[in-house]
């Protein structure tokens, strides 16, 4: 997961931060560099930016957009002033390059801040949670057969039946699911009554999340199940649950008995909608890699 990956990146601009200033305070007592103490924060300082550019690239999909976009700025070449310009830059005197580099470890410092403080968002938190839970949704149904007949009976049954099993799975991981009723209020997935102010359930949940469950048979219709659960997904109206509802996240979950094509994220105004695919008779992948080449 990302935000542990994270950490490590942020003890090592802490850690080189911490040595710029047990330089700056043997410059105090000997101005001279002797043993190039600089040089050797440069080529730190590169080494993390190289690291940052590996970790915007890995986790690309997952990030927070205001990460990605904090990265960018600290990490582009093309710029007047970044952390990658800064220290990329070997021309001028000994005293221009020193000062470069300073500059630059400010600047890194300060984007650690803005990182951290992203990163520990409780949206992050929540959203992490539920794919987590998807996650191990689909792959204990591959492992269990007594759980992937239950799901093969509830696809049977419709989606009402999928969506009280999954909203009961998806709380095993802290996630309490609701959809959308009619009036565009909250709707419980289990027992398919308004929600209302959810007090109760706040003191076990760790997050609230709107989720839309369909059933489809094939591709197609599967394209069209989730057009018809993002629409209901818009006409939710009530207001976010303060601090633990995932607010720029809306869930389409299509439940199949293969795996089905999944769209691509829908951004519209500040909400996403995710697309996940709950097959309850999957096949192996290289089984599946096979029959499309046929």
């Amino acid at each position: 997961m990302f935000v542990e990956q994270w950490k490590a990146l942020s003890g090592r601009i802490h850690g080189l931060v911490r040595a710029a200033h047990l330089h700056a305070q043997y410059l105090v007592v000997r101005s001279s560099d002797s043993y190039g103490r600089a040089r050797s924060l440069r080529e730190q300082g590169l080494q993390i930016v190289i690291a940052l550019e590996q970790f915007r690239d890995s986790f690309s999909h997952s990030l927070p957009p205001p990460a990605v976009d904090a990265i960018n700025r600290c990490v582009c070449k093309d710029t007047d002033i970044s952390v990658a310009k800064l220290l990329g830059d070997t021309t001028g005197t000994q005293e221009t390059r020193q000062e470069q580099v300073w500059a630059a470890l400010v600047m890194l410092a300060s984007f650690e801040t803005e990182m951290t403080f992203i990163l520990s968002d409780v949206q992050v938190a929540i959203r992490a949670r539920s794919e987590r839970a998807f996650s191990h949704l689909q792959r204990l149904i591959v492992v269990d057969s007594a759980i992937r007949e239950q799901w093969k009976i509830a696809r049977k049954d419709g989606e009402v039946a999928c969506e009280k099993r999954g909203a009961v799975h998806l709380l095993l991981h802290g996630i309490w699911a609701f959809k959308v009723g009619a009036t565009g209020e909250r709707t419980d997935l289990v027992y398919q009554q308004p929600a209302g102010e959810l007090f109760s359930e706040q003191r076990y949940a760790d997050g609230f999340v709107l989720t839309e469950w369909k059933v489809a048979s094939s591709d197609d219709e599967a394209k069209s199940q989730f057009a018809a659960a993002r629409a209901q997904a818009k006409r939710y109206a009530q207001g976010v649950l303060a601090g633990s509802e995932l607010s720029t996240f809306r869930y389409a979950v299509v439940v199949s008995s293969r795996h089905i094509n999944v769209p691509a994220d829908v951004l519209e105004g500040a909400v996403i909608y995710r697309h996940i695919n709950i097959a309850v008779d999957p096949e192996t992948p290289s089984r599946a890699r096979s029959s499309k080449e046929v």
